[in-house]
């Protein structure tokens, strides 16, 4: 593969007219000055109250008043004003910030083409954390994770908050029972039986979020390995061309499930929140393809579910039936990670947020609502607050499938994953395969 074709600058240069305007709600920023690492007094006479920004995608809100609740606690001296946004929306508001030179503190990450992006605008960690946890920490931590987490130099810039997997499927077990349902689908074949059960009772069956390009990257590289295990990561780093059988058989699936299995219109509405609210939790589709990291919704009381007209249904989730010739797998990886922006004026209060949720206390409650499977080592969850069975099947599924997976999620090219997405979804449309991954080939 031509890596020179992604050493290009990943900001887009706007002008300054367009940049006031979609900067104008990023927030305050910092104030600055430091804060010191223990949180204590900076003089004699008064503790110095600092305010931090932290923008992310996860946790979610309900999450996030867990975390800043108990790291209040710890640094009552440090106020942390809290953006966040759907992964669409947060990955516009950041670009558009840090080109200006205006990006929050502290900053969710997603490993692969995200932190290629970025990794010039983070701080290096483990300077940081050598001096604050001493030597000895990387121990405690998955070597599987920090491994994601590092520049294309090598250089540490962020850590894991936690791991997920795709391609998965939660379902709603209350409609299917309802439709006479006993078995979760495990082929294409008993995916089409299920959907006609469905359909018939007068429920839409799968809701496909395949306006993301990231969902349609996540599908393809879950799907191309029930064709060939592997093929894709060789593809990626130009061993293999895009054209390739197997990626002719992956997109003839792809075009398959979007004909006769998604939703009609799947190709204009999104993951979050539209598949997910306007769907699955109004109760009009039972079926909805997404990560493991969503088998949290289950979990009282910050759980999505409640407080929707699923509330008290009972749910689940399978991996992606197969389709191809190889059983099904599992593309893992770091869902969410956490970074610091180099350019902060406040980095000892910034490090604080950082510690508390990549190695302290924000992981443990991170993993109490089992939005992933935690990275940090040692770390045990309770299920009482889940109320059916087959939810906590789920989530323990989660957890072993995330553990043992040996295929990544992500690629590491922005360009490249951007194209696959596009790919993915002119197939869908209806353009040639060859010709879409002709295209596809000219950008690897």
């Amino acid at each position: 593969m031509g890596l020179s074709r992604f050493k290009k600058a990943a900001c887009v240069i706007l002008t300054a007219a367009v940049l006031a305007g979609l900067l104008a709600g990023c927030g305050k920023q910092a104030a600055e000055g430091d804060v010191q690492s223990n949180g204590s007094k900076t003089d004699d006479t008064e503790e110095a109250q600092k305010t931090i920004t932290y923008w992310t995608w996860v946790p979610t809100d309900s999450q996030w008043k867990l975390c800043y609740d108990a790291f209040q606690k710890k640094y009552p001296n440090i106020k942390v004003e809290f953006w966040r946004g759907e992964k669409p929306d947060y990955d516009k508001k950041l670009q558009v910030a840090m080109a200006a030179g205006q990006g929050p503190d502290v900053l969710g990450m997603q490993v692969g083409a995200m932190l290629k992006q970025y990794e010039k605008n983070l701080e290096p960690i483990k300077p940081l954390a050598d001096s604050k946890w001493g030597s000895g920490w990387e121990s405690k931590l998955s070597e599987a994770a920090t491994k994601q987490t590092l520049a294309s130099d090598g250089t540490l810039v962020a850590l894991p908050i936690n791991f997920t997997a795709q391609e998965f499927v939660i379902y709603n077990k209350t409609l299917f029972d309802e439709a006479g349902i006993k078995d979760v689908p495990k082929t294409y074949d008993e995916w089409l039986d299920v959907n006609k059960k469905l359909t018939a009772k007068g429920i839409i069956p799968v809701a496909f979020g395949g306006k993301d390009g990231w969902h349609c990257d996540d599908l393809f590289i879950a799907l191309s390995n029930q064709f060939g295990p592997g093929k894709v990561y060789e593809a990626e780093a130009g061993k293999l061309s895009w054209t390739d059988k197997t990626f002719v058989d992956t997109m003839g699936a792809i075009k398959k499930l979007f004909d006769n299995v998604f939703q009609k219109g799947a190709l204009g509405v999104a993951t979050y929140p539209d598949a997910r609210d306007q769907y699955f939790y109004s109760r009009k589709a039972a079926m909805f393809p997404t990560g493991t990291w969503h088998v949290s919704f289950t979990v009282a009381p910050s759980g999505e579910k409640f407080g929707t007209k699923i509330e008290n249904d009972e749910t689940g989730m399978f991996i992606l039936p197969k389709i191809g010739s190889y059983d099904p797998v599992a593309i893992a990886g770091v869902d969410t990670a956490i970074a610091i922006n180099k350019d902060s004026k406040n980095k000892d209060a910034a490090w604080e947020l950082f510690s508390f949720m990549a190695m302290d206390e924000g992981q443990q409650i991170m993993a109490e609502t089992v939005q992933g499977s935690p990275s940090r080592k040692g770390i045990t969850v309770s299920l009482d607050s889940v109320k059916f069975q087959s939810e906590k099947d789920a989530i323990n599924a989660a957890n072993k499938i995330v553990a043992e997976s040996k295929y990544k999620r992500q690629l590491d090219y922005p360009e490249l994953s951007d194209a696959l997405g596009v790919a993915v979804q002119d197939v869908a449309a209806g353009k040639p395969i060859d010709k879409a991954l002709e295209e596809l080939q000219k950008v690897s």
